[in-house]
């Protein structure tokens, strides 16, 4: 009876040991986000990416700041100096993209963010699409890598989302 026990529990602490080590699925491999790496930096940017803001008003209220505990729709993580830089949409009535810039400094220690400022940085009028809007932005990942995005939107407004995709990643 003892070694009937001991064959189950051991079979049980290996199938255990078994499952904590199995593969998880590659970041590359996560469909949800496109991420780009260049000089220690990396950019995540949301494939579908809420816009949080439809006025000027909200936008200019909010971004000065600190923000929610809430994924960013783009976020650029720097290595040097280390920052995290989140950028938040808004969509006008008329169709403009305010690309509004919160920036936060990572202590060395913790690793804890540390919000620093908050601001509009662009805006980028539609273009004209015969499916909607259409916005081209550039991302700054580091000196060599500037990273261009495709964001797209039916004609209407508020907006929920854009959809996102990257030159050459669809």
């Amino acid at each position: 009876m003892r070694r009937w026990i001991v064959l189950v529990v051991v079979s049980l602490v290996i199938a255990a040991a078994g499952a904590e080590t199995q593969p998880r699925l590659p970041a590359a491999l996560d469909q949800s986000v496109i991420r780009v790496q260049s000089s220690g930096n990396e950019l995540i940017v949301m494939r579908r990416a809420p816009v949080a803001y439809s006025t000027l008003e909200q936008i200019v209220t909010s971004i000065g700041r600190p923000g929610v505990a809430s994924v960013p729709p783009v976020r650029v993580t720097r290595a040097s100096p280390p920052q995290e830089i989140d950028y938040l949409f808004c969509v006008t009535n008329g169709g403009t993209l305010v690309l509004g810039e919160r920036v936060h400094t990572l202590t060395a220690g913790d690793r804890r963010s540390v919000f620093m400022r908050g601001e509009i940085v662009r805006s980028y009028p539609s273009l004209s699409v015969p499916e909607g809007w259409l916005w081209i932005v550039q991302v700054p990942l580091s000196r060599e890598t500037t990273v261009t995005l495709q964001l797209r939107a039916p004609v209407g407004w508020p907006l929920e989302s854009v959809a996102v995709t990257m030159d050459g990643v669809p």
